[in-house]
């Protein structure tokens, strides 16, 4: 007969085993894809998540910085510190990129927030370290970067057309086989440059239902005393060309955009499109984030409200910059911007910090609503009540071997 020892320790490892199981079950719940093919209704970023795997990256972090998503989301407090004007994020796989304006050393700096670390930002660096020899360092504006097919990057960003304060801003791009770069601009001039309208500024990339290419920008014209322009234009596949002249989707129309208009992003739900756009001075709390709809990528667009999508908040002041994303791990759209904390805007030492929210739609709404506090609060719940689970099956699972080691030690007895 095997000695109470040997039986006992069987026992021990079987308990072990059931747990370990119990567990695993519980995290493929937690990290478990919803099953079935994506409803071609549900709202779409400007461009959707890789299909292909996570692309290799080589950077070696140069800092850590912690990540605030909870008190982000349900207070509405930055979720990382320092400077970080004009977020884009790029999703992928494994993890999220996000990029900004230039800031004291870097062209354009690049956090990652690995999808297995939510609560640190991995800072990458300069993503973008040497400029082609047409423009100069200092002026590297609202960055975005597509994810080409297959394992390719490009980046569109705002930049001089010559030395000087007094040239034009316009749009060039770089690539790169790694998201966090280094990106490689090898051209000779601008890449979109109207220079009749004071230049362009603030690309953002927008891929259609039917995987053409689009970039929305902003007509530069508050340089030189000229209207300000929202244009959507068509892109080549590689998104190295453009492939149609650009078409004017909104321009400054009501008073609290106070005769500005830039910073524009898109979404779409079903057939409608929505075009985001950050209005007013923005080194002011009067900066705040517009909204419209289209009825494709190309207009026409109309404003269904004459007030601001989004304005200040208690820690935020002058929002702007918004972005839209779709996370691997957290269904829905995302949104990350801009905004100062009380009393930095337009100061010296002010900095524009970063900032999440989510999407929300809701039926007979006729624009989208900001929902990152109602997410948030969700999630704790349901973090709660998987904790409670968790505990109760080891709570479980105890009082049945101690129950079985009763029984044993009473046979033994008798």
């Amino acid at each position: 007969m095997p000695s109470t020892q040997s039986t006992l320790a069987r026992r021990s490892m079987l308990v072990k085993v059931l747990l370990l199981i119990g567990l695993s079950l519980f995290a493929g719940l937690i990290s478990a894809p919803p099953a079935g093919a994506k409803d071609p209704n549900d709202a779409q970023p400007g461009q959707r998540l890789p299909t292909r795997g996570p692309v290799r990256s080589s950077s070696v972090p140069k800092a850590e910085r912690d990540v605030n998503l909870v008190d982000g989301l349900l207070r509405g407090v930055p979720i990382v510190e320092g400077d970080f004007a004009d977020p884009f994020a790029l999703a992928e796989p494994d993890a999220l990129y996000i990029y900004a304006t230039n800031t004291v050393d870097a062209n354009i700096p690049v956090i990652r927030i690995r999808k297995n670390q939510l609560f640190k930002a991995q800072y990458l660096g300069d993503a973008l370290p040497t400029l082609p020899s047409w423009t100069v360092k200092g002026f590297q504006w609202a960055p975005s970067v597509w994810a080409a097919p297959g394992d390719s990057f490009v980046m569109y960003y705002t930049t001089p057309s010559s030395g000087g304060l007094g040239n034009k801003q316009c749009i060039s791009r770089a690539t790169s086989t790694d998201p966090a770069g280094p990106f490689v601009d090898n051209s000779t001039e601008a890449f979109i440059c109207p220079l009749s309208e004071g230049g362009a500024i603030d690309a953002s990339i927008f891929v259609d239902t039917d995987d053409v290419l689009y970039l929305i920008w902003k007509s530069d014209g508050n340089c030189c005393n000229l209207p300000t322009v929202i244009y959507s234009q068509p892109l080549t596949s590689d998104g190295l060309s453009v492939a149609g002249p650009p078409v004017e989707l909104i321009t400054a129309s009501q008073p609290w955009e106070d005769n500005l208009v830039e910073g524009p992003s898109m979404i779409r739900k079903g057939a409608t499109y929505y075009l985001f756009y950050s209005a007013n001075q923005w080194d002011t709390t009067d900066y705040a984030i517009g909204a419209a709809t289209c009825t494709s990528v190309s207009g026409p667009c109309t404003k269904p409200e004459e007030k601001p999508w989004m304005d200040s908040g208690t820690f935020s002041k002058g929002p702007g910059g918004q972005e839209f994303f779709e996370s691997a791990g957290k269904p829905g759209v995302w949104m990350v911007h801009h905004g100062w904390l009380p009393n930095q805007a337009g100061t010296p030492g002010g900095q524009r910090r970063l900032y999440l929210d989510k999407l929300g739609f809701q039926q007979g709404d006729t624009l989208p609503t900001r929902t990152g506090k109602a997410a948030a609060a969700e999630a704790l719940v349901q973090d709660a009540l998987i904790v409670g689970l968790v505990l109760a099956a080891i709570i479980g699972l105890w009082f049945l071997v101690r129950s079985l080691l009763r029984r044993r030690k009473q046979k033994s007895a008798a």
